[in-house]
C-alpha cells in the first residue's frame, strides 16, 4: 500500500492510529447453521481453495478462523468479488429441511410441506445499512459501531482478544441507527493481528424472516394437544445469541444479549435454522416471531371455535400477561358485537399478545408484557382497509424502562398509531414515512388510540419500551381475518396483500367473474382505441403545480426514472441529460429521442398529467400523433399507477432545458405514423398495469414488475419480427435478441452462458457490472447497471430471484459450478493445438498482460475469465468485436477498470486472426464463427460508446 492511500484513510478516519490502513472485508457464511443452548450445530468447514478469490485484483488476504470465513481488500466490491469466487466445502450434519424434534404420541417427528408459512420483511434498504470498523494496533483494540448491546459486545471483544476492558475502545458511530452488532465481531476478527483497519458492511440489507408452521396429527378438538402439535422452523437465527462471528469462530460460554420471545403457548417451539443470511436486528426478529405465533394461534382458535380471548386467558401464566389481557379487552369492549354489514364494509376486530424476555450481560433478565385489540373496516371490492381503533397496553418488570425520554400520553398515542398505519403502508424503517402505494384508505382520518396502563403506572410518567409495537402486526391481521376470511401471512403488509388475498378467496368467485369480464371490456376498449389512426390532442396546461408534489414522491419518481433508463435514452452524446437528440439506430432508420425536461416549447412543460400517461400507456404524442415503438410504451404501460404519478412529479420538477432535437426521417412507408395504429392492434392489446401474480411471492412479483415494466428487459432482450415487435409466446419471452448493434443475450432457458446463471450471480452482476463466472457488463448494459446501482437493494435482488425463476438451477447443480468453472479455466491454459495460431502472438501482445489464465501479475481492475466470458461462447460474434474494436472506456463502476479498443491498431485481418484464436481457445467446444471478415467492417464503421 502507497503512503498516498494510507495518508487518505487518516485523513477520512483521523481516529485510525498512525501506521495503519483501511481495508474492506467481505463475509461467507455456512449455508446452514443452528445455534441451540449454547451450541454451534450448524455446517461445518471442510476445506477452503483461496486461490483464484487471492487473483482478484485488490485482495490482500483472506481470513479463517474455525467456520469463520472473509475475505480482505482495498475496495468493497473486490472484497465482495474475492468472497464469491472462494471454493468452500461444507460438511452439514442435519438436513436442511428437517427439524429436530422429540419423538411423541402425539407429533410426526418426520416433516413435509408447511402448514402455513408467515414472513417478516425486513425493510432495512430505507435505513441506513449496518457498518462497523475495527483496528488492531500496539496492544490497543479500536472498534467503530453503533449497537443496542454495547455491553454484550465489549464482554465479546474480550473473549476474542485476551485484552482487558481498558484496552479496548468502542466508539458509538452518531446517526448510524442500523444495529451493526454482528457487523463489529466480524470487523475484529478480520482485524485482529493485522496493522490495519477493516470495515465490514452487512452482507444483506433487507432480510426476509421466515416461519414455517408443522402439524403433527392431532385431536382437532383438543387445543393443548393442537398447540403442543406445532413445530416452528425459521430461516434465521432468532432469539438471544452471542454474535455470529463469535459463534462460528468457536467461542464458549459468552453470555446471550438481546430479546427473546416467550412462548406462552406452545410447549416446543424449537426452532430450526435453515436460512442463508442473519440479521443483526433484533427487532425485526422478535416482530417477525410475534408475527407468526399470534396470527398462529389466532387461526387455530378460529379452527376450534374458540374465542381468542378466553383461549390466551387460559394459557397466558404470568399474572402481569393476564391482568393486561383482560384490562386491554374491557377498554377495547372486547365482547361488544361488531356492526352490522354496510354493503361491502366490513368491521372486524383482532387480538395479539407478546411476552419478551430481554437478557442484558451484568443485569437481571427483563420482562415486557404488550396487547393490542385492533378494529378495522375493510372494503371487500376495492381491497382496502382502515385501522378504526386501537387499544395498547404495555407492562414491565421496570417501570420506567426506556433509555429515551418519558413521553407523554398524546405523542405516544401519536407515535404508535402513525406504527400501525406504517405496517399497512410497509413503511417501516422508511423513517417514519408510509409510500404511497398503500391499501390504506386516503381518508385522512387517523385510528383512536386507546393507552392502557397498569395499575401501579397510574400518574406515572410513560416510558413504553419499544417492545410495545411487537403484537401490531398480528392484531391487524387477525382483525383483518375477522373481517373478511382472508389470512394475511407477510408483514409489514404491501399493496398487493390484500388484491392477493382477494383474487385467491374462494367465496369471491362470482365477483371475481364479473371483475374479470370488466377487465376484459375494458382491453377491448383500449384495443380499440389504440387502433384509431388518429387520436384527438389533449390541451397543454399553463402551469403544473409542482408544490403539490411531496419529497417522497419526488425520490421515488426518480428510482422510476433510473430502473427504466430515462436518461440513458434521452440523453445525446455529451448533451444535457433528458435533452434528448440521441440517435437510436433501428432496422427501419434513426429515430431521435425527444426533450423531457419540463421546457414548455420545446419538452414536456405543458404536458397534463393525463397527456403524459396516455404517452407511457399508449404511445400517443400530447398532440395525437402515434409515437414510434422504439419507445417502449408497450413495458412501460405495466408500470402501477403510483410509479407512474411519481414519475410525473420527479420530471416536472427538474430544470427545464430548451433544447430543438433533430427531426426523425424514416423511409416510406415507416414514416407513415398512422400505420403505428395498426401495430398497436396486432402488437400492444394490453395497456394496463402489472396484475401481480398470487400463485407468487411478493418478491417474485416486485421483480416481474420491474423487469417487465419500467426496466423493459424484453425489449432489447427478447427477438422481433419483421415489424420490429417483440415476438410472443412463452419460448421468446427474453429469449435474446439484438439492441444499438449489440447482442442482448437470452435470460431464459437458452442462455448459452457456459456456467449457468444462479440468483446471487445475477444479482452481483446487475449490481457491480461483474460476475466472476460470466464477465463484465459493457455496451448499453453499461449504463443500465450503472443505474441499478442506485436503485434498493431489495429491488435488485428481486429482479434477479425472478429473472432466475425462468432458467431456475437445482442446488446440486450450484455446487458443480465451481469444479465447471475449474475445468474451462483449465483448458485453455493446457491447449497446446492453438498455440499455433496466428492469433497467438497477437492474444500475447494486446490481452495476456489482463486476461491470460497461464499466468501474470494482476494489475488495474477486474479480470474477468475469458473461458467463462458469455461472449465467446455465444452464437453471434457481435459482442466480441465491439469490445475488441471499441473498448471499455465507461465501466459500469468505476472500480472495474477500463479497456483500450484496438480499431486503430489492428487492420481487419488480423482482428480475425484474434478472434478465431480466442473462439477456439477459450470455447473450444463451440463451432468456429462464420461471417467474421463482414461483420468486423461493419463494426468498424460503427462509433463505439462503451
Amino acid at each position: 500500500m502507497s503512503h498516498s492511500v494510507q495518508d487518505r484513510s487518516r485523513a477520512q478516519w483521523p481516529d485510525l492510529p498512525e501506521g495503519t490502513r483501511l481495508l474492506h472485508g467481505a463475509v461467507v457464511r455456512p449455508p446452514y447453521w443452528l445455534y441451540e443452548n449454547g451450541q454451534y450445530l450448524g455446517a461445518e468447514l471442510q476445506s477452503v481453495d483461496q486461490q483464484a478469490a487471492l487473483q482478484v485484483p485488490g485482495v490482500v488476504a483472506c481470513v479463517h478462523m474455525g467456520n469463520f470465513l472473509g475475505v480482505l481488500a482495498v475496495q468493497a466490491e473486490q472484497a465482495q468479488q474475492g468472497a464469491a469466487l472462494l471454493d468452500a466445502r461444507w460438511a452439514t450434519p442435519v438436513a436442511a429441511n428437517q427439524a429436530a424434534l422429540p419423538a411423541d404420541e402425539t407429533v410426526a417427528t418426520t416433516l413435509s410441506a408447511p402448514d402455513q408459512r408467515y414472513e417478516w420483511q425486513s425493510a432495512a434498504e430505507h435505513q441506513e445499512t449496518a457498518w462497523a470498523r475495527a483496528c488492531y494496533h500496539d496492544k490497543q483494540l479500536y472498534v467503530w459501531a453503533h449497537t443496542q448491546r454495547p455491553a454484550a459486545l465489549l464482554i465479546e471483544l474480550q473473549a476474542l482478544s485476551g485484552l482487558p476492558s481498558e484496552q479496548i475502545h468502542l466508539q458509538d458511530i452518531a446517526g448510524n441507527q442500523a444495529d451493526a452488532y454482528d457487523c463489529a465481531m466480524d470487523a475484529a476478527v478480520m482485524a485482529f493481528g493485522r496493522p490495519q483497519a477493516v470495515q465490514v458492511r452487512a452482507s444483506h440489507s433487507e432480510v426476509t424472516i421466515g416461519l414455517s408452521v408443522y402439524k403433527g396429527s392431532t385431536e382437532r378438538n383438543d387445543l393443548n394437544a393442537y398447540l403442543r402439535a406445532t413445530r416452528w422452523q425459521l430461516n434465521t437465527l432468532s432469539g438471544a445469541r452471542p454474535s455470529l462471528a463469535a459463534i462460528l469462530c468457536g467461542q464458549q460460554d459468552l453470555p446471550s444479549s438481546g430479546p427473546t420471545v416467550k412462548s406462552d403457548y406452545f410447549s416446543a417451539p424449537t426452532p430450526n435454522y435453515d436460512g442463508a443470511a442473519a440479521s443483526s436486528d433484533p427487532d425485526s426478529l422478535a416482530q417477525a416471531t410475534v408475527f407468526a405465533q399470534e396470527s398462529q394461534f389466532d387461526q387455530d382458535c378460529h379452527s376450534l371455535g374458540l374465542d381468542p380471548l378466553e383461549a390466551r386467558l387460559e394459557h397466558v401464566s404470568s399474572p402481569q400477561g393476564r391482568e393486561l389481557l383482560q384490562r386491554v379487552a374491557e377498554q377495547s369492549d372486547w365482547s361488544a358485537p361488531l356492526p352490522a354489514h354496510q354493503g361491502p364494509l366490513r368491521k372486524g376486530r383482532g387480538l395479539a399478545y407478546s411476552h419478551i424476555v430481554e437478557h442484558i450481560p451484568g443485569q437481571a433478565a427483563r420482562e415486557q408484557w404488550s396487547a393490542w385489540a385492533v378494529d378495522v373496516s375493510v372494503d371487500t371490492h376495492q381491497g382496502t382497509l382502515s385501522i378504526d381503533k386501537l387499544t395498547i397496553g404495555h407492562d414491565s418488570t421496570e417501570l420506567n424502562n426506556s433509555e429515551h425520554a418519558p413521553e407523554s400520553a398524546p405523542a405516544l398515542a401519536d407515535r404508535l398509531g402513525r406504527w400501525a398505519q406504517q405496517l399497512l403502508n410497509n413503511g417501516v424503517g422508511k423513517g417514519g414515512e408510509g409510500s404511497s402505494d398503500s391499501p390504506v384508505q386516503e381518508t385522512g382520518d387517523k385510528p383512536a388510540v386507546q393507552l392502557v396502563k397498569r395499575e401501579s403506572a397510574v400518574g406515572q410518567p410513560l416510558a413504553w419500551n419499544q417492545g410495545v409495537e411487537l403484537p401490531a402486526a398480528a392484531a391487524i391481521a387477525n382483525a383483518i381475518f375477522n373481517a373478511s376470511g382472508i389470512r394475511l401471512t407477510s408483514a409489514p403488509f404491501s399493496e398487493q396483500s390484500l388484491a392477493l388475498g382477494y383474487q385467491s378467496d374462494k367465496t369471491a368467485s362470482n365477483k371475481k367473474r364479473k371483475a374479470w369480464w370488466g377487465a376484459l371490456a375494458a382491453v377491448a376498449t383500449g384495443t380499440v382505441l389504440s387502433a384509431l389512426p388518429w387520436r384527438p390532442a389533449i390541451a397543454p396546461v399553463g402551469q403544473v403545480d409542482t408544490s403539490i408534489f411531496s419529497e417522497l414522491a419526488i425520490e421515488r419518481g426518480r428510482l422510476v426514472a433510473i430502473a427504466g433508463d430515462c436518461m440513458v435514452c434521452h440523453t445525446a452524446e455529451g448533451g444535457t441529460p433528458n435533452a434528448g437528440g440521441l440517435g437510436l439506430d433501428t432496422p427501419f432508420g434513426t429515430i431521435y429521442t425527444t426533450n423531457i425536461t419540463p421546457d414548455k416549447e420545446t419538452g414536456i412543460g405543458s404536458w397534463s398529467y393525463k397527456a403524459f400517461e396516455r404517452a407511457m400507456r399508449e404511445g400517443i404524442h400530447q398532440d395525437g400523433r402515434h409515437l414510434y415503438p422504439a419507445f417502449p410504451y408497450t413495458a412501460f404501460a405495466k408500470i402501477s399507477d403510483e410509479d407512474m404519478q411519481s414519475l410525473y412529479a420527479y420530471l416536472m420538477t427538474q430544470e427545464p432545458v430548451k433544447s430543438e432535437v433533430p427531426e426523425t426521417k424514416l423511409p416510406f412507408p415507416m414514416n407513415m405514423r398512422p400505420l403505428v395504429a395498426g401495430w398497436n392492434l396486432l402488437f400492444h392489446r394490453d395497456p394496463n398495469a402489472y396484475v401481480p401474480d398470487p400463485t407468487q411471492t411478493v418478491q417474485w412479483n416486485r421483480g416481474a414488475y420491474l423487469v417487465n415494466s419500467s426496466g423493459h428487459c424484453a425489449a432489447c432482450h427478447s427477438p422481433r419480427n419483421m415489424l420490429g415487435a417483440e415476438k410472443g409466446g412463452k419460448a421468446n419471452f427474453l429469449a435474446g435478441g439484438f439492441a444499438d448493434n449489440w447482442e442482448a443475450p437470452a435470460l431464459n432457458s437458452l442462455s448459452k452462458a457456459p456456467i449457468p446463471w444462479t440468483e446471487q450471480e445475477l444479482y452481483q452482476y446487475l449490481r457491480t457490472g461483474y460476475s466472476p463466472r460470466h464477465g463484465v457488463a459493457a455496451g448499453p448494459m453499461g449504463p443500465v447497471v450503472a443505474g441499478l446501482a442506485e436503485l434498493p437493494e431489495s429491488d435488485v435482488r428481486a429482479m434477479a430471484h425472478y429473472l432466475s425463476s425462468l432458467n431456475p438451477v437445482e442446488s446440486k447443480q450450484e455446487q458443480t459450478h465451481a469444479a465447471q468453472a475449474a475445468r474451462l479455466e483449465q483448458g485453455s491454459r493446457s491447449n497446446k493445438d492453438v498455440m499455433v495460431m496466428p492469433g497467438e502472438n497477437l492474444f500475447n501482445g494486446a490481452c495476456a498482460v489482463c486476461h491470460d489464465p497461464r499466468g501474470g501479475p494482476v494489475l488495474f481492475g477486474a479480470r474477468p475469465s475469458l473461458a467463462l466470458n458469455s461472449n465467446l461462447h455465444s452464437e453471434h460474434p457481435d459482442n466480441t468485436i465491439q469490445v475488441l474494436m471499441h473498448g471499455i472506456t465507461r465501466p459500469a463502476q468505476p472500480t472495474l477498470g477500463s479497456m483500450p479498443g484496438f480499431k486503430n491498431s489492428m487492420n481487419d485481418e488480423q482482428m480475425e486472426d484474434l478472434l478465431n484464436y480466442m473462439r477456439a481457445r477459450f470455447a473450444p467446444d463451440k463451432p468456429a464463427w462464420t461471417g467474421l471478415k463482414d461483420k468486423i467492417a461493419t463494426i468498424r464503421e460503427q462509433k463505439g460508446h462503451l
